[in-house]
């Protein structure tokens, strides 16, 4: 049941992902070979080991997607921003194999929002900022946000669902991980939209408060 589950689940990922241009693919191909796999099956078992090649995958793309957006952000703190994410997913990436290896789940703490909080301080407090081509950026923003969104419900159901405990942890880290990336995007969408039109500047100030990495760590859904 578990593995027909996981199997239904897989295509209602790989849908919405081929229906867009831009968000990632969910299928990059294999993962450095099976001998992972063949290593890891001292901690997980072979359903489970199916999920850890899943959220690999999921990882792998992620991180190509947001180095892509990077490419095309205008603003240096925006650039550093989308970095920091696509970085995050190769971590994540990182972390998961290093599951399948020891069967221990944890990724460490991590203090991306904190940083993006500091560059947005930055950001407006430079006088020669301009945001307003950023604006043009936000339809791909939201794209993400809102990619981020599906991830974070779905690993939220999954964990729910899982039998395993260390699956269900697994899925529990990632969901949180994913929930740090939504804020970080939906944070970013209303950075830019706030810009005052022919200045670039903001009509009001901000605090930030979600940028707080301690909310979301060990958060249980």
């Amino acid at each position: 049941i578990f593995f027909r589950s996981l199997i239904h689940f897989t295509m209602l990922r790989l849908a919405p992902r081929l229906a867009s241009t831009v968000a990632p693919r969910l299928v990059c191909g294999p993962v450095q070979g099976r001998q992972w796999v063949a290593q890891g099956l001292r901690a997980y078992s072979t359903v489970d080991m199916g999920v850890l090649e899943y959220l690999l995958k999921v990882e792998k793309d992620g991180e190509e997607y947001y180095r892509g957006l990077a490419a095309k952000a205008t603003n240096p703190g925006f650039k550093r921003i989308l970095t920091m994410l696509a970085d995050d997913e190769a971590r994540h990436y990182e972390a998961i194999e290093d599951m399948a290896h020891t069967g221990d789940t944890g990724m460490g703490k991590s203090s991306i929002l904190a940083t993006t909080k500091t560059i947005f301080e930055s950001i407006r407090e430079d006088p020669n900022v301009d945001l307003l081509s950023a604006k043009d950026q936000i339809a791909l923003y939201e794209e993400a946000r809102d990619l981020e969104a599906r991830n974070r419900d779905e690993y939220i159901a999954r964990a729910k669902a899982a039998t395993n405990p260390k699956v269900r942890a697994l899925f529990e880290l990632v969901a949180n991980e994913e929930q740090k990336h939504y804020v970080m995007m939906d944070e970013l969408i209303q950075f830019v939209a706030k810009a005052e039109p022919g200045s670039g500047r903001w009509a009001e100030s901000a605090e930030y408060n979600r940028l707080d990495d301690e909310l979301y760590d060990g958060y249980k859904y």
